[in-house]
């Protein structure tokens, strides 16, 4: 009798036990929920932008700050604050180092960034696997441009007959592009370095010192939109998604019949495929991160965001969600050793 009476008290405390258990769970469970529909009200959520004021970088991050806020719970203010350095190198530096890894600091770059750790990892001291990615709105098109008096019509007719392109430093896809371009087709092509930007190479264009340049088309869009609509400029090959605005030219691909030269190539497209990233440091809660995550895929699906982009920037939106963008991350971040080390080799790195 004694053993039964000890046993019934030894199930009924199991079973207080177990009780207790999910009321302290449902309760935590509870309290969590609260606190992540709460965390953001009143806060200030800053979105360093890893360039200077003006530009696309610039430009389109201001658009998303101002969009933003508007879908996350708690009506936070979303504010912009530049720090430019190494194409985004230096800002995504200090954010994998020394940024609240809360929610409340964001990192906005250009599409270099990932490309950057894979090429120059002694200036890029981040890893991109363990960066919290949001989103991306718009991805980039790359494509070497020449002037339409420019004696090539296609990028093939470059072996025989010399071209003059103007770039920025090797670091950049405005020099990488055209020297992959030459070194895989054997082309006569004359790169010339050090000009500023894509804007100082398009004033050499117009003074006949360079035949052109190999940049994004977005910029085309926003500093000489009537180039494209008058046939000021030939295309000759282009790296990233196909764009209605040049529906016959080549992808760089498609010039090159080997694996070797397609893997080359698919390095020069990790910004492509990234875009103008949004995303976070490490270590972001992850109820904090389903909620930046809801809040930019909300945001794109408002018209008036899309209108926004498109009248400020003059491009549609090509929206990646966060999740896919971490896998097109970790895709490119898993390159071989052996295909980066050719490519720096080949490009000078």
């Amino acid at each position: 009798m004694k053993n039964t009476k000890t046993k019934y008290i030894s199930i009924f405390i199991k079973l207080l036990c177990q009780a207790v258990l999910v009321v302290l769970a449902l309760g935590i469970t509870a309290c969590s929920e609260q606190s992540t529909d709460e965390f953001y009200t009143n806060r200030q959520i800053t979105i360093l932008v890893g360039s200077g004021p003006g530009g696309v970088t610039d430009t389109s991050g201001r658009i998303i700050a101002g969009f933003l806020e508007n879908h996350l719970p708690g009506n936070p203010t979303v504010i912009v604050q530049n720090m430019p350095g190494g194409g985004s190198v230096a800002m995504a530096n200090h954010l994998y180092r020394s940024a609240a890894r809360d929610g409340t600091v964001l990192g906005y770059s250009l599409p270099g960034l990932v490309a950057a750790q894979l090429m120059e990892p002694d200036r890029a001291k981040y890893d991109g696997r363990e960066l919290s990615w949001i989103g991306s709105a718009i991805t980039v098109t790359n494509t070497i441009s020449v002037l339409n008096d420019t004696p090539v019509e296609t990028l093939e007719d470059a072996r025989n007959t010399e071209i003059i392109i103007g770039a920025t430093g090797r670091g950049s896809l405005l020099y990488q592009l055209p020297a992959m371009a030459k070194e895989l087709l054997n082309l006569k092509m004359q790169i010339i370095t050090g000009y500023q930007g894509s804007s100082e190479i398009t004033l050499a264009m117009e003074r006949g010192e360079v035949h052109g340049q190999a940049t994004a088309l977005d910029y085309w869009s926003l500093s000489r939109p009537d180039w494209l609509s008058n046939g000021r400029l030939k295309f000759l090959a282009y790296v990233g998604p196909p764009d209605p605005r040049t529906p016959d030219t080549p992808h760089l691909n498609d010039l090159v019949s080997s694996q070797r030269d397609k893997d080359l190539i698919e390095v020069l497209e990790i910004g492509s495929k990234v875009g103008w990233p949004l995303f976070g440091p490490p270590g972001i809660p992850e109820q904090q991160l389903k909620t930046l995550r809801l809040a930019f895929s909300q945001m794109l699906q408002d018209q008036a965001f899309a209108e926004a982009i498109e009248t400020s920037m003059r491009t549609p939106i090509n929206p990646i969600d966060g999740k896919m963008l971490k896998i097109i991350v970790e895709t490119a971040l898993s390159t071989p050793d052996s295909v980066i080390t050719e490519a720096k080799e080949l490009l000078g790195i």
